[in-house]
């Protein structure tokens, strides 16, 4: 268990980004109303509540059965992955993967309980799609991971490992 500590660190941050993703959906549902957008930082950002029972931009809306086959699944293969994390080593893949399992679990959470996904926050100064924590921690995660895999680390660590 040479990594035992790296993966308890990662437990812990993916906890903690879960706790900032459901702790905002429920300020966001419990403290505004639904149809009514709320300026929240003026040319930035928006409220706006909306419950998505589809994935990125309401694609496949109503199949909420794949959804959670596919989300089984990506978890048990981010888990895998889990097993090459090391802060020391390859941080910014450690970071990367506690970021997308954060960002999958908190999404996960809403479809078991609510039936959808709750998304509440958008960009006021372009049309954009509603999103929530969990969707900009998936996002922020496989655009570094993809960036650090090619030109960093992450594909000194995949090559290795084949």
């Amino acid at each position: 268990m040479k990594h035992l500590k790296d993966i308890i660190i990662a437990i812990c941050i993916i906890l903690a980004l879960i706790g900032i993703d459901q702790l905002t959906k429920i300020l966001a549902f419990n403290h505004l109303e639904e149809g009514v957008t709320v300026k929240a930082i003026p040319h930035l950002f928006k409220f706006s509540l909306v419950r998505n029972d589809g994935a990125a931009f309401s694609i496949l809306e109503g199949k909420q059965w794949l959804f959670y086959v596919i989300t089984v699944l990506a978890l048990g293969g981010f888990g895998y992955l889990m097993k090459d994390c090391s802060f020391e080593a390859y941080p910014i893949y450690t970071v990367c993967l506690c970021l997308i399992i954060s960002g999958t679990i908190g999404n996960f959470i809403d479809r078991v309980i609510y039936g959808s996904v709750r998304d509440f926050l958008t960009f006021d100064f372009m049309e954009f799609a509603i999103f929530n924590f969990a969707d900009m921690c998936l996002t922020v995660g496989v655009i570094m991971l993809i960036i650090d895999f090619i030109f960093g680390a992450t594909g000194k660590l995949w090559s290795k490992s084949s």
